[in-house]
């Protein structure tokens, strides 16, 4: 999986290092930074879609440079930490230095796939939760319409979807009509639909 890439490092040969292997395993490495703020401006506006952060990066810790990226979901976080013992490191991806072609492309590889994978779970969550949060108003709007028109429901459902269509609106739009309508002692069809 090729991906485009920060390298957030304080040593700026180490930093070429690191770019060369990306490189040469055919990412894009589309910005190089020392410090915790220019890696935090970069990571806002290039929308990559990995941060490979050095533990002792410049103005801050690197620690709080990664989780910071990582709680803001900007990017994926590889965290490159001096020694398998650092606890803050394994709330990441991370990586023990020394950094070697044959360590770093499957380390990167391996974040840039949870990343991937993260971001769709949370699409397909979000997509569940305006679904069932539709669901929730269209309900209401029925059981507003069965009770004040004396509709059935079925015949409530049918003229939620028919005044969306008509209208060229969701479903969720006309329910949230006919509840907001409702709430303000209106009549909850509407004048159109008269």
């Amino acid at each position: 999986m090729i991906g485009k890439i920060i390298v957030a490092h304080p040593s700026a040969a180490e930093r070429k290092i690191i770019v060369d292997i990306l490189r040469k395993a055919g990412h894009q490495v589309v910005a190089e930074t020392s410090d915790m703020g220019h890696t935090f401006r970069r990571a806002r506006t290039l929308y990559c879609d990995l941060v490979v952060v050095d533990s002792g990066l410049e103005g801050g810790s690197g620690i709080k440079t990664a989780t910071i990226i990582e709680e803001d979901q900007l990017a994926a976080v590889l965290f490159l930490a001096n020694s398998d013992n650092d606890q803050y490191a394994k709330r990441f991806h991370y990586l023990v230095k020394p950094i070697y072609d044959y360590t770093l492309i499957p380390a990167v590889e391996s974040a840039l796939l949870f990343w991937k994978r993260q971001n769709e779970m949370l699409s397909r969550i979000r997509q569940l939760e305006d679904k069932l949060e539709t669901r929730k108003l269209v309900d209401k709007a029925k059981g507003i319409l069965m009770s004040k028109s004396e509709m059935s429901e079925n015949d409530a459902h049918r003229f939620i979807q028919k005044e969306a269509m008509r209208r060229g609106a969701t479903l969720r739009e006309i329910a949230a009509e006919i509840i907001a309508r409702a709430s303000h002692g209106s009549d909850a069809l509407g004048k159109e639909s008269r």
